[in-house]
Formats: structure tokens, sequence, C-alpha cells
């Protein structure tokens, strides 16, 4: 028994042993797919800067060996002045040591002093290591004092919003740090007036903020809230939004907010009761206030009543309106006559202005008083009823 326990555990380790071999074997192996050896790439090879402005070159580094390298980083070609230097998370940097298959980006920053002639330059960056393996990457500058040096961008796919006044307005703006170091930037807007309100928030938070940090290389993305003052007038308001650091960078982008008209009706009356008295059958004159509470002239605006009881009549002069401006209000005569035979009492009825743009239905509350003339005959039945009664008093006592 303890023989075949024997056999067995050695039958599982030769087997094993193959396999953990040929894992420790995949694990170590280069990317086949890419040149073998230590490789130096870059995303763009050849830039054009200003005199005086930082350029910088993300230079990634890969270890494509089957271990591991400490990799001494070198450049060749750049003039003392220009200061060339290795950056990596804020810090100045010389080596790299990584694992096998494993890469990591690096800056390559130089700085041409402000009176650095204008043309073309061939800066090499290099890489060795102590077991001779190496690697070159071709650089090229052009000095050119008109060239967009890119070093800090801000940019928004949706520059332009619409939308009603007094509404929140969101925008996405994206800053590009290629300054040549991890930076903190300072956020400000130009609003067009005090009644405008402009915030910035981190992507994915809703704190305020009013600055910003970026690491070297890498882009951020901030939320700029705009709101925008009720009554805001139509049109296209633009707003400026800056980034800047304490070394002079500074890059902006031009939002704007599109005010759409906002359309708001309302009826009332000067008095602003929405009730009245009325008699049965007789006409009863009321005065209703169309107000235009919106930001856009609305037009074509109708009259009319619903809820009537039978018999009842409700007419308008006038009965439309061409337009009513923004923030003004028009008087109208709403003629109103209950049904002859309507009994005392409270009644409802609903009043409304209507437009292709905007509607107002309001209940308005009607007492119905009986007319003069019934309540005089039931004086006269009454005074009737009574002196019957007397007569017959007195007859009856004479017997």
């Amino acid at each position: 028994m303890f023989r075949r326990v024997l056999a067995l555990a050695a039958g599982a380790f030769f087997l094993a042993s193959p396999l953990a071999a040929q894992a420790q074997s995949a694990s170590a192996s280069p990317n086949a797919n890419l040149p073998q050896g230590i490789v130096l790439t870059t995303q763009d090879a050849a830039i054009a800067a200003a005199p005086g402005k930082n350029i910088t070159f993300p230079v990634q580094v890969l270890n494509n060996t089957t271990k591991q390298q400490r990799i001494k980083l070198s450049s060749a070609g750049a003039p003392d002045a220009w200061k060339p230097t290795f950056q990596d998370r804020g810090f100045d940097v010389s080596e790299q040591d990584l694992l096998p298959g494993k890469d990591n980006t690096v800056t390559f920053q130089i700085t041409p002093p402000t009176d650095a002639q204008a043309g073309a330059q061939r800066i090499s960056v290099q890489a060795q290591t102590d077991d001779g393996q190496s690697s070159k990457l071709d650089l090229g500058v052009t000095i050119n004092a008109n060239a967009n040096t890119g070093a800090l961008k801000l940019t928004s796919d949706y520059p332009i919003l619409n939308g009603a006044s007094g509404t929140k307005f969101e925008f996405k703006a994206t800053i590009a740090n290629n300054t040549g170091k991890d930076n903190t930037f300072a956020l400000a807007a130009n609003a067009p007036s005090n009644d405008w309100n402009v915030f910035f928030q981190p992507a994915f938070d809703t704190k305020q903020i009013s600055s910003i940090a970026v690491k070297n290389g890498s882009t951020s993305d901030v939320n700029v809230e705009v709101q925008s003052p009720q009554g805001a007038k139509p049109g296209e308001v633009p707003i400026s939004v800056k980034v800047n650091d304490d070394a002079g960078n500074s890059a902006s982008v031009d939002l704007k907010v599109g005010i759409v008209g906002s359309y708001k009706l309302d009826l009332t009356t000067p008095t602003q009761q929405l009730n009245t008295d009325a008699t049965a059958g007789q006409a009863k004159k009321v005065q209703v206030t169309v107000v235009n509470n919106g930001t856009a002239p609305i037009q074509n605006v109708s009259l009319s009543s619903t809820g009537l009881p039978s018999g009842w009549t409700v007419t308008y002069n006038p009965d439309k309106l061409d337009s009513i401006d923004p923030g003004t209000q028009r008087q109208v005569e709403a003629t109103l006559t209950p049904a002859p035979k309507a009994i005392a009492g409270d009644y409802s009825i609903t009043l409304s202005a209507t437009s292709t743009q905007a509607s107002i239905n309001k209940d308005f509350r009607v007492t119905v008083n009986t007319p003069t003339i019934w309540g005089w005959v039931g004086i006269g039945v009454v005074v009737v009823v009574v002196g019957g009664l007397v007569w017959l008093f007195q007859s009856y006592s004479r017997r």
C-alpha cells in the first residue's frame, strides 16, 4: 500500500513539473508581436514649438525580454541650454526597473530658451541595460515662433447647449496636461452678468471646486454648470472658461448657452378674485386679465369657457388676442349670463386661454341670486295669504 502511494505521488510530480515549467516559461516569455529586447516608442515623434515653451514627449519604455531589467535612460543631440530631462510622476528619473514583458511611460522634456533660433533639430533618446540590451528613439523638434505648443488644452465635445431661461446647463470640459509635470490648474469662467452663476465640479462628483490636479500626459474631465436666471431673454449667451497654472500655461474654451423662449399664460382678474355674483337670466360683465409670464411673445390666444350649466352663456370681447408680449397683460371683458331658471346657489365654471404655444384653465365661482321681481311676487303671495286668513277669521267671528 505504501509503495502504491509513493508511485502515485511520483507520477503526479512528473506530470506537474512540465506544466509548471511551461507556465513559468509562458509568464517570462516576451511579446511575440513586438520587437524583442528593450523598446522605446512615442506617439508624436516630431513636434513644432515656440521658443521658451516646454516640449514634452511621452516615451513608452518596454522590457520585451525574459528577465527583469534595470534600464538607464539618456539623450543626445539636445543643446545643454535646452535642459533635457526624463520625468515620471513629477520626479526627474534616469533609470527604470521593469519586469519581463512590462512597460512604463516616462516624459522626455526639453525647454528651448526664448532666444532659440528657428529651425529643425534632431534629438535621440536612448535606453541601455547592463547586459548590453539597448534601444534608440529619434525625435524631431522644429522651433517656430508661431507654433501651437499644445502644452495645455481645454476642450468640450458639446460647447453649445439650448434651453429655456432658468435652466441649469451642464457642460463637460476636458483638460489635457502636457506641461511636462503633474500640475494643479485654477478654474475660472467669465459669466455674462451677476445673475448668471457658473460652478465647476469634478467628474462623477457633486462638490464645487476652483482648481483641479491633473497628472502630466493625462487628461481630466470637469463639469461646468451654468445656471441661467429666470426671465433671461432669448438668444445666444457666450461663456468663456479658462484654466491656468503658476508657470503661465493657460488654455480656454468658449461655451454658448442658447436661451429659447419660454411660454407661460395665466388668467386672473383686476382684483385677483376668481368669483362673482350674478342674477339668474341677467347678464353680468366681468373683467378678465390674460398675463404672459413667459419670456417670448405668445401668438393667437383664444378665450373660451367650459363646464357651463344648461342654459348658461359666456362671451368675450375680444374673444381672440393676436399677441401678448412677455411680462405684459391684456384685459378682456367677459359677459356671463346664468340660465333664467337657474336655482340660487354657487356654481363653478372654467375660463380658458389657449394658443399653440401655451394654455391655461382657471376655475371661476359664480354665486347666483334669484331676480328681484320674484322676491316681490313672493311678498305679494304672502300678503294675499295673510289677508285671506284675516278675512276668514273676521267672517267666522261675526257668526
